[in-house]
């Protein structure tokens, strides 16, 4: 017993079994979104016509000489010198890429990646994911027994509750469970 005992010394469950868990960060899985944006927007630059036609699907417009860029990743705004949209020559455009190119590649702007994921990863509406569960493969509208005498005003607010994990009363699912049919909150 005496050697089982001396095993203990080996075993941290506390601290290891978090750095067991915890996901390795990856840089440049991290920075490849924006290194593809970065790529695209240099090939359309390159192919752009002289009409100088805005298209909303670009990270760039084309206007009197000067472009504008707003960065975006999976729907979110980059910020790049503290703005979201930045403006410069049309003659210098390119060398601009490459040289933000360059600043990702290097890691400088990973503070500013790593801060986006965070936000992303943090819960819609300031609820505690607790809060948010859900009943699986259940939804008001079929469990409801007056669904079908609700208005659409009704329908879309009892809906909303429970996106957010409430049931219609504005009670919270996870704390006093499922509730469909409950009043719908004033």
């Amino acid at each position: 017993m005496a050697i089982l005992d001396s095993l203990a010394g080996f075993i941290d469950n506390n601290g290891l079994a978090e750095a067991f868990a915890a996901k390795a960060e990856d840089p440049a899985k991290a920075r490849r979104p924006l290194l593809d944006g970065i790529r695209r927007a240099r090939e359309q630059f390159a192919a752009r016509a002289g009409d100088g036609a805005r298209v909303g699907s670009r990270w760039w417009q084309l206007q009197n000489g000067v472009v504008a860029l707003t960065v975006k990743i999976g729907g979110d705004v980059l910020p790049l010198n503290g703005a979201a949209t930045n403006h410069l020559p049309e003659g210098v455009f390119a060398a601009f890429l490459d040289a933000l190119e360059q600043a990702v590649e290097a890691g400088e702007l990973d503070d500013a990646l790593r801060a986006r994921q965070a936000e992303r990863a943090r819960p819609s509406r300031g609820l505690e994911p607790a809060q948010r569960q859900r009943v699986p493969g259940r939804h008001p509208s079929n469990d409801r027994e007056d669904w079908d005498s609700l208005t659409w005003a009704e329908r879309q607010k009892v809906s909303a509750f429970y996106r957010d994990g409430r049931n219609p009363d504005g009670s919270v699912i996870a704390t006093v469970g499922y509730k469909p049919d409950a009043p719908i909150a004033g």
